[in-house]
């Protein structure tokens, strides 16, 4: 969520050495994504995309990368919204879950949406009080209604089997330093999804920060990936 190009680029080049003959399609989502968009202009935006995957043929392979918990939502919108127009599950190879699914709390929430706020100080203080209220009256709507919470959603969404083949394997990148998902709530859904039959693939790191685990050791990073879950070593 809020990425930056110089951050999209780091993958993206690394896959197009990779893979020089691939197409790769980019989804970045934001802060007003997750927080105000209404779902039917969400799924309006995602259009291309899903035009794009309702187009892949059965001899095509298709390698899913995910990041932060911003990823996880929009894999989740356009796998449910795949299903609901065709009837089948999200036509993927193999699924890279990075630092994702989380858990959902106030302060881990406001965290992580504190992280694209402006760096002038006067518009990042008030930024955060507003942000600060709107988070509030939110989880106050949810504990009200007793509404499911929205990561849990997610969580549950990313581990249905009417969406998501569970002969599709799959692989958790993720950190114990990771101060806005934490590590306990990733392998607790890694358990959940190899109890309901998917094969799982974890690589857990001890320092790296959120979405920064490339940067920690880039080897281990793609070795997991590329060599780990695409062709099936070790």
């Amino acid at each position: 969520m809020n990425a930056l190009p110089k951050h999209v680029a780091k993958y993206t080049s690394s896959y197009t050495t990779l893979f020089p003959s691939s197409r790769i399609l980019v989804i970045v989502t934001t802060t007003a994504h997750i927080l105000t968009q209404p779902e039917r202009q969400r799924i309006q935006d995602l259009e291309p995309a899903l035009s794009l995957i309702q187009g892949i043929q059965p001899n095509e392979k298709v390698l899913l990368h995910a990041f932060s918990n911003g990823g996880a939502s929009a894999i989740w919108t356009i796998a449910r919204t795949h299903h609901a127009r065709t009837g089948k599950r999200l036509p993927v190879s193999k699924t890279v879950f990075d630092s994702t699914p989380g858990s959902q709390s106030y302060e881990i929430s406001l965290a992580a949406f504190t992280v694209a706020l402006p760096k002038n100080p006067v518009v990042r203080a008030a930024g955060s009080v507003g942000l600060r209220v709107f988070l509030g009256m939110w989880y106050l709507y949810d504990l009200v209604t007793r509404s499911e919470k929205f990561i849990d959603k997610i969580r549950n969404g990313l581990n249905d089997t009417r969406l998501f083949d569970v002969g599709v394997e799959r692989l958790y990148i993720y950190s114990m330093a990771d101060k806005l998902v934490p590590w306990e709530a990733v392998e607790e859904h890694a358990r959940e999804a190899e109890g309901l039959g998917f094969k799982v693939r974890r690589e857990r790191y001890r320092e790296s920060g959120h979405c920064a685990h490339l940067l920690d050791d880039e080897k281990r990073y793609w070795g997991a990936v590329v060599e780990g879950l695409w062709f099936g070593k070790g």
